[in-house]
Order: C-alpha cells, then sequence, then structure tokens
C-alpha cells in the first residue's frame, strides 16, 4: 500500500507596505489581481483611480503575499480609524480589499501578517476596543460571521444603538454618494465572481440572513458589516492559524 504524499505548499513572503508610500508598481499588481476576481461596474480608469486614492489614504497599510518567484498571490488593506464617542474610545479597522489566489488561500503566513500590527496599534492607539467594518457580499458575510462568531449590520434590531450609529457613520463617510441611508446599504459596487455559486447546506441558514438584510446585492449592493475583535476571536483565530501551519 502507497501512502499519499503530503501536499506542497506554496512558498509564500509576506510585505507590509505604508498605504501612502505604495508604489505604483505595487499597487498595479494588486488592482490586476483584482480584476481577475470582479464583474467591474465602473469604467476600467475610474475604478483604478478610486483604487489607488483607498489604497493611499492615511493610516492605511497593505499586506502583499508573493511567491518565491515574486509574482503576487494575494492581499489585504486595512484602514485604522479611531474615535471616541459618547465617553467610548474605539479602534476600526477597515477592511476594504482583501484578494487571493486560489492556491494561497488558507495559508498560515496571510493570518499571521494581520497579527504583527497589532503591537504597533497598541502603541500608537494605546487600549481601545476594537471593531473590524468590511462592505460584505454574501461570501465574506458567512466567512467573517463564522471567524467572529456573528456579525453585527445596521438592519438587526439585536445590534446595539452605539454599534449601528458608528457603522452607519462610517458606511457614509467611506462611501459617500454611494451610500444608501435609508437601506443601510452602499450602492453601485462591482459584485466578486462567484457569488452565484449553489449554497452549501451548512452555510445556508448565513445565507438566508445575508438575504434578509440585503436582498439587492446581485445588482452591486454590498451590505455593511461590523464584528468586535475580542480575546475570545483572537485565541480562537491563532488556533486555527496553528492548525493550518502543521497541516
Amino acid at each position: 500500500m502507497t501512502s499519499k504524499k503530503p501536499k506542497t505548499r506554496l512558498k509564500l513572503n509576506a510585505r507590509i507596505v505604508s498605504g501612502p508610500e505604495a508604489s505604483d508598481l505595487d499597487l498595479d499588481a494588486m488592482w490586476r489581481l483584482r480584476l481577475d476576481y470582479l464583474d467591474l461596474r465602473l469604467p476600467e480608469q475610474e475604478d483604478w483611480q478610486r483604487f489607488c486614492r483607498f489604497c493611499r489614504k492615511e493610516r492605511t497599510v497593505l499586506a502583499l503575499f508573493e511567491d518565491a518567484d515574486g509574482v503576487l498571490q494575494g492581499y489585504f488593506t486595512f484602514t485604522f480609524e479611531p474615535i471616541a464617542r459618547t465617553g467610548r474610545k474605539a479602534l476600526l479597522i477597515h477592511s476594504k480589499y482583501y484578494y487571493v489566489r486560489t492556491a494561497a488561500r488558507g495559508h498560515p503566513k496571510i493570518t499571521t501578517a494581520a497579527w504583527r500590527l497589532l503591537p504597533g496599534l497598541l502603541r500608537r492607539y494605546g487600549l481601545r476596543r476594537l471593531y473590524v467594518i468590511a462592505f460584505a457580499f454574501p461570501t465574506s458575510f458567512v466567512s467573517l460571521s463564522r471567524t467572529f462568531g456573528g456579525a453585527m449590520t445596521i438592519q438587526d434590531p439585536a445590534t446595539p444603538n452605539w454599534e449601528r450609529e458608528v457603522l452607519a457613520d462610517f458606511s457614509r463617510e467611506q462611501a459617500g454618494a454611494d451610500w444608501d441611508p435609508e437601506a443601510g446599504v452602499i450602492r453601485y459596487q462591482s459584485v466578486p465572481q462567484g457569488e452565484n455559486r449553489p449554497v452549501p447546506t451548512g452555510i445556508q441558514a448565513l445565507q438566508a440572513r445575508y438575504e434578509g438584510f440585503n436582498p439587492d446585492w446581485q445588482d452591486g449592493v454590498s451590505l455593511p458589516i461590523m464584528m468586535k475583535l475580542d480575546a475570545p476571536t483572537v485565541w480562537s483565530t491563532m488556533k486555527t492559524n496553528l492548525r493550518r501551519m502543521l497541516r
């Protein structure tokens, strides 16, 4: 009986870049990778300008993951927004762009790179409540809900008022004219490819929950969501990352 050969893991190098200092070469590679996973709703030049403007915002970092040949295999962006509202301080971590090629998905170095940022955040912003904000389509909503044990939305009556108001204000500031305050969603967005794939049984309830909040997502409507980054979530994610490293 022959044993199966262990699967060879793609070698990745992680590089953290300050958004305002990002080169045109890096941004071009990021943008072109993104085009492989989106059906654009905007002309390419307009989308490129929006993309560059966001990636180069203040308090934004880019995490780039390249293979042994220096080819970009994935990336994420984080923008950090410290706030003080009604006596409560918090740090909002906005994950605007996150794209990873199939061969690199689930790689432990991607998660590790995110945790590398935490010591610097503590030094710069001090102890604050941490929240992750994303403008989600179904796949990312399901993934983030499972990672964080749930996701808060503006439409959900169970969302606390403080979090709902913060999420609505942040969405309005970021989305500008694309923000729909009555529905609590962001319109005129490009839909990621593959969102129409059949939904596995195990996530049908989360998919239905998403569609209850945002039934028009197929028309390019994204849903602002908010997750609290607390100690149990950090520990759970670290355990998942450890299992991936030991595979």
